[in-house]
């Protein structure tokens, strides 16, 4: 391996006259490339770099070079593939308008999701804070004062802090779990392989491996009623990616076999299912009447049928059958309750 050191300035350097007008978009690109690197310590190569940079592989070798000459980065390299070298300190960032914006979104989001005060929450975005335009600083600084007006969990705060320690160290940990069918708690021993949140239902969900069912689970953390101290160190299999196993699921619910849901929009909110991204299967069809079918590929879970109930009488499953038995009767199970004197 050919390790090219350079010696690292204190900070970037600053943008020339000729940067600021009309380079901003290499500046940011090459501290995007910096991040990339800086994220993965075995490197990456050319290909994987631009493609995600989204430039050519021509454009990306100019950007490392810019990065080791102009910047002061350390870059190592063996054949196409490149890293910083170990022990190389970013240096502060910034974002930019658009960036800035996530966090105050983000920020936002967080607010509704949790409806609680979560102190690491507002702490986390404190310091993102300190590095935002003044006006959306002040927004993300209301939004932090506001959640802490809302209730605390201790429990809560507790044991996502001990599930995040377990999940980050690799450790196994025993927790007492009262399922929702359940009439009583049970002891289970998990081995933490991702945490989720579930924006439907304002709640979070670990993915572990259960020793107790010998396979990989999905437990809501708001019903772990106590956790334990971290036990033996455990591996997460390679072959595990949390992406790809929730993938076919509409919300955390994995459990069963993927099924073609065929669904039909009423034209008054066709416009909604087109202009809405749902689920990454989805495809939506505009008919001769101004109606949407759409087509998606999910288990069929609880978490799809709730939803598709919301809709009321603007949506008609289409298939498969036994989902739409299951939506009529929960339909009429509906009237037959307003009908009850």
């Amino acid at each position: 391996m050919k390790i090219r050191q350079v010696q690292a300035n204190v900070g970037h350097a600053k943008l020339s006259k000729a940067d600021r007008p009309g380079k901003t978009d290499r500046t940011a690109r090459l501290l995007k490339v910096e991040h990339l690197l800086y994220q993965n310590p075995r490197g990456l190569n050319v290909e994987q770099i631009s493609s995600r940079c989204e430039v050519s592989k021509r454009t990306t070798y100019r950007d490392l070079r810019a990065l080791d000459t102009e910047m002061g980065v350390p870059i190592w390299e063996d054949g196409t593939r490149r890293g910083i070298t170990e022990g190389y300190l970013l240096p502060p960032i910034y974002f930019t308008l658009p960036e800035a914006l996530n966090v105050f979104l983000a920020a936002r989001l967080m607010l509704n999701y949790t409806h609680r005060d979560d102190p690491n929450v507002a702490s986390t975005f404190t310091k993102l804070n300190s590095i935002v335009p003044p006006p959306l600083r002040d927004q993300i600084q209301k939004t932090m004062e506001w959640m802490r007006k809302q209730p605390k969990d201790d429990r809560h705060l507790r044991t996502i802090a001990a599930l995040a320690e377990a999940w980050i160290s690799r450790q196994q940990i025993k927790i007492i779990y009262k399922a929702l069918d359940a009439k009583k708690t049970t002891e289970r021993i998990i081995e933490p392989y991702f945490i989720e949140p579930a924006a439907a239902g304002h709640s979070s969900y670990v993915i572990a491996y259960c020793h107790r069912a010998h396979k990989i689970r999905t437990f809501k953390i708001e019903r772990i009623e106590s956790i334990g101290p971290p036990l033996e160190h455990y591996v997460i299999p390679p072959t595990f990616d949390a992406n790809e196993f929730l993938g076919s699921s509409w919300g955390i619910t994995v459990y069963g076999e993927v099924k073609t849901v065929k669904l039909r929009f009423v034209p008054e909110i066709a416009r909604i299912m087109e202009e809405t991204v749902w689920h990454p299967s989805q495809v939506v069809e505009r008919q001769k009447d101004a109606s949407v079918i759409m087509t998606l590929r999910v288990t069929v879970t609880d978490e799809l049928r709730f939803w598709i109930l919301s809709w009321g009488e603007k949506v008609e499953v289409l298939e498969p059958l036994k989902l739409r038995e299951l939506v009529a009767q929960t339909g009429q199970a509906i009237v037959d309750v307003y009908k009850k004197k």
